[in-house]
Order: structure tokens, then sequence, then C-alpha cells
């Protein structure tokens, strides 16, 4: 008899070690373990206090599921709320609770990543900023831009850290590469992610101004020519320096021409010595700023002029 059970033991043992190797191998085949990503909502900021250093974005879950149902994973679409009400000044520890993970049936959690939540809590103030433009590229040549927005300034919040030192908030760039033309534009200020605005909703309307440079240029030494004379003629002093202000494109053209015209009108005169001003020939767009000397001598003798056919 005592043989006979020795036998049975031994069989009962074999098949309770089959079955349990069957049902580990059985379990891992069904089911498959993984990790997702579940964004943070946040709710709850007390009055008068702001999150500098904020939490991440969301957690890591290691999750255990069956096969069946890791197609849809995919799908999840649970968000974990964090309540924020109870937050004081510094640095808040706040740990994630598995009872906030809301996952369809048959999903069971395993492990979180972070297991807390590390919150940097400090006082939170309001400030008004100038709203300035700012730009990409270069316009055209000889063109230079700049902008009028609306509105002009905002009232932004946000820690005293962070907003306190800012003296003003610039628009995200505007293209203005090779442009000549003046144009309106919506653009979004660039701001700190940890700022928010709280005059107005809505995106900054920039009305872009692209004008001619316009810059004064000295020319020396124009020679000073005698017009519509009958006579030789002699003028003195036989230059002149002169001032003009005008667009840089037209005043650059000017001095690489050469095209500046200095002349004093001679026609009618008699052989004799008079006293004339010059006239200067200068083309639309500029104006004269300054001459020097503006008083020329003219003497005419009394040799008639060759006359060519």
């Amino acid at each position: 008899m005592k043989i006979i059970f020795n036998k049975v033991c031994k069989w009962v043992i074999l098949c309770f070690f089959l079955v349990s190797c069957f049902f580990l191998l059985w379990r891992d085949s069904s089911f498959h373990e993984t990790d997702i990503f579940i964004p943070i909502d946040f709710s709850k900021i007390p009055d008068g206090l702001s999150i500098t250093d904020p939490p991440l974005k969301g957690i890591e879950v290691h999750i255990r599921c069956p096969e069946s149902l890791v197609k849809n994973l995919s799908k999840i679409k649970s968000r974990y709320l964090l309540d924020f009400s109870g937050l004081n000044e510094g640095i808040n520890n706040i740990p994630i609770e598995k009872d906030g993970i809301k996952l369809p049936g048959g999903i069971s959690i395993i492990n979180i990543t972070p297991s807390f939540l590390s919150v940097k809590v400090e006082k939170e103030i309001k400030k008004e900023l100038p709203v300035i433009a700012s730009f990409s590229g270069n316009p055209t040549q000889g063109f230079f831009a700049y902008a009028v927005t609306t509105p002009s300034s905002v009232i932004l919040k946000g820690s005293e850290s962070i907003l306190g030192p800012i003296e003003k908030v610039f628009t995200n760039p505007i293209d203005v590469n090779g442009l000549s033309e003046s144009f309106k534009k919506e653009i979004a200020l660039d701001l700190n992610e940890h700022l928010d605005i709280i005059s107005f909703s809505g995106v900054i309307l920039a009305e872009v101004f692209i004008e001619e440079q316009i810059e004064t240029r000295e020319f020396k030494d124009i020679p000073v020519k005698g017009k519509d004379s009958t006579y030789t003629f002699n003028i003195t002093p036989p230059a002149v320096d002169i001032q003009v202000k005008g667009p840089v494109n037209i005043l650059e053209k000017l001095y690489q021409e050469n095209a500046l015209e200095v002349y004093v009108d001679l026609k009618g005169l008699k052989p004799g010595v008079y006293v004339r001003r010059a006239s200067i020939i200068l083309p639309v767009k500029t104006i004269l700023v300054g001459v020097k000397p503006e008083i020329f001598t003219v003497k005419i003798d009394g040799t008639k002029l060759k006359i060519e056919d």
C-alpha cells in the first residue's frame, strides 16, 4: 500500500507541475504589458499664486491587459486631473494616485512614473507691457521696416520672478525679406509659456510700414557750368559743395553716375563782370539742404563763341 501511495503522490505532483506550467504559458501568451502616456490637466490653482516650475505634461503608466485589448490602447483618451487647490508658496510634492487614472475594464496598472510631481509655486503679479513688433529678414535694399500694433500694449499675469523683470513683449517675427511695400498682418505674441494674457483675447494686428531710407549726403567739387552764353566766360569759384537729402537709392545713383548738374544762366548777358547764384538740378524726392559757396562771379569777355553747324 505504501508503494502505491507513493506512486500516486508522484503522479499528483507531476500533474500539478504540468498544469502550473501550462497556466503560466497560457497567461504569458494571453496578456500584454506596455507603457501608455496619460496627459495631465491642472485645476483649482489658488488665486494670487502662479506655477513657476510646472510639472510634466503627463505621466507614464505601465499597464497589463489582455491581448485582445492591445489594438485599442491607442484609443484610450484618459487624462489625469491634478487638483492644485491645496498648494502653498514654495515647493509642493503632489502624489499621483492610481484611483485618479480611469482606464477601461480589464486593464490593470502595474507602475506609474513619476510617482509624484514636484511643483514650485510663487506669488502671481499683473503687469501692463508695450507690444513691440519683431522682424525676420531685410526689406529691399534702401528700405526699412517698422510697425504699429493693435493693441499697443497688453496686460500679462504670471509669477513675480518671471514677469517682474520683463519691460516689453515682442511679437513672433514678421517676415519682411525682400519686400518694398507696406502691409497688415495678424501675428501672435512671443510669450513665455508661463505667462498669460488677460487684457484681450485673440492675436495682435500689426500694420507694417516699409519705407525708403532717407539720408543726407554731401557731394563735393561739383563743376559749375555756364549756360546759354554767346561769349567766352570764366566762373569763380569753378566748383561747389552741396548737401542733398533724399532716398538712399536715389542718392547712390546720383553719386555713381555723377549726375548732379549745377549751372549759372548766362543767357542775354553782355561782356562784363556779374555776380550770380547757381541753379542746381535735383531728382524727384530729393531736396537741397546746403550749398557752398552760394554766390559766383562770372566774367564775360568780348570773344564770341564759335557755333558749330
